[in-house]
């Protein structure tokens, strides 16, 4: 099961934005795991996957997309890793 994970901030504007775009298009078949780098073990994890800047979508264990971006951007690679 391919598995997409969001690294956001509670302050960011754009990661909510992504978050949002993310909950509208994410196939049923897809998990889906917010990580917040606010917190000790998001912090962690993003220090792992050298996460510099939020919004981040990784999708299985790699970084994808970092920043805000469109919601045809998104379902290309969203359909891409859907096969």
């Amino acid at each position: 099961m391919t598995t997409v994970e969001l690294y956001y901030s509670d302050t960011c504007k754009n990661c909510h934005q992504v978050r949002t775009l993310l909950m509208e298009i994410l196939p049923k078949n897809m998990k889906f795991k917010e990580v917040n780098i606010s917190h000790p073990e998001g912090e962690r994890r993003a220090s792992e996957l050298i996460i510099l800047s939020v919004p981040t979508i990784v999708i299985d264990g790699e970084i994808v997309f970092v920043g805000r971006i469109s919601k045809e951007e998104l379902l290309r690679e969203i359909n891409l890793r859907n096969k």
